[in-house]
């Protein structure tokens, strides 16, 4: 390949039409979701030309892509987009251009919206929807990758919802996303940010029920929001934490999240827990109400394999995801009388999810040198809303901090943090700013007495808030709800043979189902029974940041 820098993607935006083809009826067409199939003929049938030199099949669409307003999607995995081509596209019908990129006419393509799917003809794209049991609703299943346009790097807890139902979930550490919505809701767009990049709305059908990578572009803040003026980090933080009541939910809400947390020793997983909860979530300006969480579905696989036991706990389970809620249990570089602590500085000037925000950097002063955090802050420019963090207990202390995250210790094993680092964003509805994704990943060192080898030891959690709910709130009733401060991997279940349902959980990363394929496991579930159908309605005006 010749060095031809990327431009653009499957689904990324447009850009400068610098190849002079026309629009293709956009204006015309574009307003309406589905064409007829004599207006997609038509399309396909317009001409196009676009440079002869070398280039790849990834970059010879995204340039048909700026020739013609269209976007393409596709699944990576069966359109080769890094092969390599000479395309010979000079006044060419549409399709024949698309066939002659592809390099195979076993291909299809279908108008969908701004968007030409392209998929293998068997088995055809299906309209229809797959059902529940007997009774449920019918649900959409959507699929696919979220990248970064220009390094086609996967983007890891981008979010992607309805942004009128307050129906989402969070991409995995693959970039991969699985998507459950009502049948009903499939002609709403579905927005897709990510922190830095450009927000993208697209309909589910160009993502049903294929696999598509969607590509995102970064985005850049003008030369006028740059310079700005000469602004105070840590005051710009004060005003935030004092905005909070305002910003944030003021009422209570149910939250139904996913929750997800495992632990791997020496490469290899020990446990791996996954649950459905329901959480009423108290108001943010609430000093003394308390987070509940009941317990929906759940399951753990086990390594019965694994004899070396390491007895040792971690602080961990779903009061730990839950603490991570920055805006309702202030950490220490936002409560008042901590804060003097810590230094910020204003680092940059970035955009979430359309909206521009203050990246504020933060770390321990100098003179002090028991383990405390830094990492950054993200800040509305406009509101001051929080809406995000990611942070880490600070490397130069690192090592005085192993008593901090353990529940029991082991004499004989010697344990030595390696990293321990976390992160935190928040959406936005009707109602105010809430919860959406936390994450935590603490890496260690042990080593055994008379053992010489120290040995890797990783556990995660992760929370994903999928939907939110603010009426006809209450307490759940103490017998319902689950002791938030276990270990969730130390919870007894009963083995379930139905599982998922219409729930929206992270999809596992493919290092994760690898592991578990070849390890003995035991798995254990357990299905509290009517949960579905006790949801309410989802809230109107959800808007994910």
């Amino acid at each position: 390949m010749d060095n031809e820098k990327s431009t653009g993607s499957s689904l990324s935006p447009n850009h400068l039409r610098r190849y002079g083809g026309i629009l293709l009826l956009a204006a015309a067409l574009l307003c309406a979701n589905r064409l007829t199939a004599q207006e997609a003929d038509e399309i396909f049938q317009q001409r196009v030309t676009i440079p002869t030199h070398k280039t790849t099949v990834f970059n010879a669409l995204n340039q048909l892509s700026d020739s013609t307003g269209f976007l393409f999607a596709y699944n990576s995995q069966e359109v080769k987009s890094d092969k390599t081509i000479r395309p010979n596209i000079i006044n060419l019908p549409l399709r024949d251009a698309i066939f002659q990129i592809l390099g195979d006419t076993l291909f299809s393509l279908r108008l969908i919206d701004r968007h030409i799917l392209i998929y293998k003809k068997t088995p055809l794209p299906a309209e229809t929807t797959s059902s529940e049991p007997s009774g449920a609703a019918e649900f959409l299943n959507i699929k696919g990758r979220i990248l970064d346009a220009q390094t086609r790097r996967p983007l890891a807890y981008a979010t992607i919802g309805l942004p009128l139902y307050g129906v989402g979930t969070v991409t995995n550490q693959d970039g991969f996303f699985f998507l459950k919505i009502p049948s009903r809701l499939k002609d709403n767009r579905l927005t897709i940010s990510y922190l830095g990049y450009e927000s993208k709305a697209i309909l589910p059908d160009v993502l049903s029920p294929k696999n598509i990578d969607i590509y995102l572009e970064p985005s850049f803040i003008s030369i006028q929001e740059v310079i700005i003026r000469n602004i105070d980090p840590e005051l710009i933080v004060k005003e935030a934490v004092a905005k909070i009541p305002d910003n944030f939910n003021a009422k209570p809400t149910y939250y139904t999240a996913f929750y997800r947390e495992g632990v791997v020793m020496n490469k290899k997983y020990q446990n791996y827990s996954e649950a459905v909860f329901r959480i009423y979530k108290p108001s943010y300006s609430s000093s003394f109400d308390n987070n509940q969480v009941k317990l929906i579905k759940s399951r753990k696989f086990t390594n019965v394999e694994q004899t070396d036991t390491l007895s040792i706990k971690l602080k961990g389970g779903v009061n730990s995801a839950l603490m991570l809620d920055i805006a309702k249990t202030l950490p220490d570089f936002l409560d008042a009388e901590t804060q003097g602590t810590y230094i910020f500085k204003r680092n940059d000037i970035v955009t979430v999810g359309g909206r521009t925000a203050y990246e504020i950097s933060f770390e321990q002063r100098p003179h002090i040198t028991k383990p405390l955090l830094k990492g950054v802050i993200i800040i509305d420019m406009e509101n001051l809303a929080i809406l995000g963090a990611r942070f880490e207990v600070n490397p130069k202390h690192l090592a005085s901090s192993a008593n901090m995250f353990l529940v029991k210790r082991n004499r004989n094993i010697t344990l030595k943090p390696q990293s321990v680092s976390y992160s935190v964003n928040f959406s936005r509805n009707d109602e105010g700013y809430h919860l959406n994704h936390v994450r935590g990943d603490l890496h260690f060192k042990y080593r055994k007495r008379r053992s010489l080898l120290y040995n890797p030891f990783h556990t995660f959690l992760e929370l994903v808030v999928t939907r939110v709910e603010s009426d006809n709130v209450r307490r759940f009733a103490k017998k319902e709800t689950m002791k938030t401060s276990s270990v969730f991997a130390d919870t007894r279940f009963e083995y379930d043979e139905q599982f998922w349902g219409d729930f929206n959980i992270i999809a596992p990363e493919q290092s994760i189902f690898d592991a578990l394929q070849t390890i003995e496991t035991k798995i254990e579930q357990i299905s509290m029974e009517g949960e579905n159908s006790e949801l309410p309605p989802a809230t109107d005006n959800y808007e994910n940041q």
